[in-house]
């Protein structure tokens, strides 16, 4: 989960050069009885307007991980323990559920 393909199409709406997305240092950990898990470590990434993004590697790597902490949809014994989500400017952890 190291490298971005990119390819920039025509933006719709929007200023061009602001990211819809950013994230920044992504990491995640699973906490259970036996202490932390972590699962994700400083995952980062930027997706521009009118580009596509797909997060690809072998199975138990992250990707669902990455895509459901993006989402804010862990599980209860999941939990973003560092870094940043921000869309369209918005830092997502500082928004309310």
């Amino acid at each position: 989960m190291n490298e971005a393909v990119r390819n920039p199409a025509t933006p719709t709406n929007g200023p061009a050069n602001a990211p819809i997305i950013e994230i920044e240092n992504l990491s995640i950990s699973f906490f259970t009885r036996k202490g932390e898990i972590p699962a994700v470590m400083d995952f980062s990434c930027t997706v521009m307007p009118g580009e596509a993004m797909g997060i690809v590697g072998e199975s138990g790597c992250g990707k669902s991980t990455v895509s459901l902490g993006i989402m804010r949809d862990l599980s209860n014994i999941g939990k973003i323990v560092g870094g940043k989500i921000k869309f369209q400017g918005k830092d997502m952890g500082e928004l309310s559920d």
